[in-house]
């Protein structure tokens, strides 16, 4: 088990614009105030949503796509590093009109209706990102 030291470092609460690309907005948060690592939340609602499941037997992701008014009841993740450009590694889970829940790794496509994000900046460290050989996945790499 790799691990790293840091501390909190800057707070950024920030409103998403309507109709912008979920996983492209939080890049560019990160990108803008210059954050190589970090932990954030977000809360709101989508009118479509981009997700993927990763098979661990096939080693590859499968893609979900819903193109509805959703939820995000939950979703997670961190900034990292990856090619010198800020990497995000978000879970989400989304609900429907009727309350099913579904979820998975965040994928570009997944648009904004309203969205809250709070960031947390973790100081004294750079959360490097590199492709694990035995999953397949980039991981953070210590």
């Amino acid at each position: 088990m790799g691990a790293v030291r840091g501390k909190a470092g800057r707070v950024i609460i920030a409103n998403l614009p309507r109709g912008s690309d979920l996983l492209a907005s939080l890049e560019k948060l990160a990108g803008d105030a210059g954050i190589t690592g970090g932990l954030f939340t977000a809360i709101g609602a989508v009118s479509r949503a981009a997700f993927t499941f990763y098979d661990q037997a096939n080693r590859q992701y499968v893609d979900i796509r819903k193109d509805e008014e959703l939820e995000i009841v939950s979703c997670s993740g961190n900034f990292g590093m990856l090619d010198g450009r800020p990497r995000i590694h978000c879970h989400i889970v989304f609900a429907d009109r009727q309350g099913h829940a579904f979820g998975g790794h965040l994928l570009q496509g997944t648009v904004v209706f309203v969205g809250e994000v709070h960031l947390v900046e973790v100081e004294g460290v750079r959360l490097d990102r590199k492709v694990d050989t035995a999953t397949g996945i980039a991981m953070l790499g210590f």
